[in-house]
């Protein structure tokens, strides 16, 4: 018999779903981090008292985001919206990176904080978007990480999600999130 470089693959299984699981938890983990970052680290942490007080990002507001907003009409709600009850906003966008990077990190819950994260990187698009296409492309990459992790069901592999569903199985609401 002769040998072959084709031979190499005869013994080499296709790729499956199983295969997938493995990356699919990573994605999940490592985009979780970005979130974590977000909220707890560094000088623009959003769960520090000078960001959840309101002062930063009405500050930031006036400063920054008018200008890097990607139409008039954001510029305009940020402004009357959002300035005016800027405590309030800074407060729910504090909540949301946590809520996220904890549900993602965890596996717990996570179809809702994905679709929390995607709401969330598609405000920041909106809002500093005009700032470079570095701010587009980083909340890009953190939209479709959310939405493989939405579709996939990405916490009932090495999450919480998982010993959820198992313990109650007919649980619709749980599925839902979950």
């Amino acid at each position: 018999m002769r040998y072959t470089s084709d031979m190499l693959f005869v013994r080499n299984a296709p790729a499956t779903i199983l295969h997938a699981k493995p990356a699919i938890v990573w994605l999940r983990i490592i985009s979780s981090l970005a979130w974590i970052n977000s909220a707890f680290i560094g000088k623009e942490a959003k769960v520090a008292p000078a960001f959840v007080n309101g002062g930063e990002l009405a500050a930031r507001v006036s400063s920054t985001f008018v200008h890097t907003a990607l139409d008039s009409r954001i510029a305009q709600v940020l402004v009357w919206y959002v300035a005016p009850h800027a405590a309030f906003f800074a407060l729910l966008i504090a909540v949301a990176d946590v809520v996220i990077g904890i549900s993602l990190v965890l596996g717990l819950f996570v179809r809702l904080g994905a679709a929390v994260a995607i709401v969330r990187a598609i405000v920041n698009v909106l809002v500093a978007g005009a700032a470079g296409v570095d701010t587009i492309g980083y909340n890009a990459m953190l939209i479709t990480a959310a939405a493989i992790c939405f579709a996939t069901c990405a916490g009932r592999k090495f999450g919480i999600d998982a010993q959820l569903i198992d313990r109650f199985p007919k649980n619709r609401a749980l599925r839902l999130v979950a």
